[in-house]
């Protein structure tokens, strides 16, 4: 089975934007679930891995690993309308393949709801400025 893909960079940045989360040891996924307006069914899967985790053997090695994965791990939910992203890091290469299956199989019922970013630093008055009253 084949499962449908995401492929353009904005459906991308929606899931992360947008999306809930949920964190592995070898991975991050994304999931967004999509709106009954967008007049499509199914489960859409992209695989991001960076340069990070390696050099192009080992990113395309991850990929075909995380590809077989999702595969296996979201067989019974391909009617499901959502997008998954899963963002790889190099642990995918020394995780038991298992232990990745068993983790995507739970990511879309555990995902979190993303916090947005907010700018955790304290604005610092003006130094030597007089203090308004």
């Amino acid at each position: 089975m084949r499962l449908a893909r995401l492929t353009q960079r904005k459906e991308f940045l929606a899931a992360a934007e947008h999306g809930r989360r949920f964190r592995s040891s070898a991975f991050l996924v994304q999931v967004r679930d999509t709106a009954p307006a967008e007049e499509r069914d199914g489960l859409r899967l992209g695989l991001t891995a960076s340069r990070k985790t390696g050099n192009a053997v080992k990113r395309n090695r991850i990929r075909r690993r995380l590809r077989a994965a999702a595969a296996q791990a979201l067989a019974g939910q391909t009617q499901r309308p959502c997008d998954v992203v899963i963002i790889a890091r190099p642990e995918v290469l020394r995780a038991e393949f298992h232990a990745l299956v068993a983790d995507l199989s739970i990511a879309i019922d555990r995902a979190r709801p993303h916090k947005p970013h907010a700018d955790r630093r304290r604005p610092h008055p003006k130094r030597g400025a007089a203090p308004q009253a």
